[in-house]
């Protein structure tokens, strides 16, 4: 009869284990999402996942090679931010930014020095990229949304 009893705390123990288990990884899953961090001496402000970032700065640069099947840019603070990329069609199903401010790429040739808002998702060589979130941008502003 002991030899149950040791048996039945045992399972009773495994289970209680089990369970405190499960509401762990339960808890830490739902758990808060991360705080968008600000760092002010760059500007950059990074989002709750991971890779985002919000910045502003002035038009430097503008690459519309994407007209001829290549990578439409523009560099803003010093950034590269990709608008489109050849080869990913927009109607391709991808999940892409918007260009606000202007009604087109060729549009922001004329745009140099003006200044820019960016919410971009960083890629693995330090440039950034519209796709991947139809929430991401360029806005081309006159004021900072600091």
């Amino acid at each position: 009869m002991e030899n149950n009893n040791n048996k039945n705390t045992y399972i009773t123990i495994g289970v209680v284990a089990l369970v405190i288990v499960v509401l762990a990884v339960l808890w830490m899953r739902n758990g808060a999402e991360p705080a968008e961090e600000n760092n002010e001496a760059t500007g950059e402000t990074q989002g709750a996942t991971t890779g985002e970032k919000r910045f502003s700065g002035t038009i430097s640069a503008v690459d519309t090679a994407c007209f001829a099947d290549g990578v439409c840019s523009v560099t803003v603070d010093g950034k590269k931010v990709i608008l489109v990329q050849g080869g990913l069609a927009l109607d391709s199903g991808a999940a892409v930014g918007k260009l606000l401010g202007v009604d087109s790429i060729g549009d922001l040739e004329g745009k140099m020095g003006a200044f820019a808002n960016v919410y971009a998702k960083e890629t693995p060589d330090g440039g950034y990229t519209l796709y991947g979130n139809s929430e991401y941008y360029v806005e081309v502003a006159k004021v900072s949304d600091k």
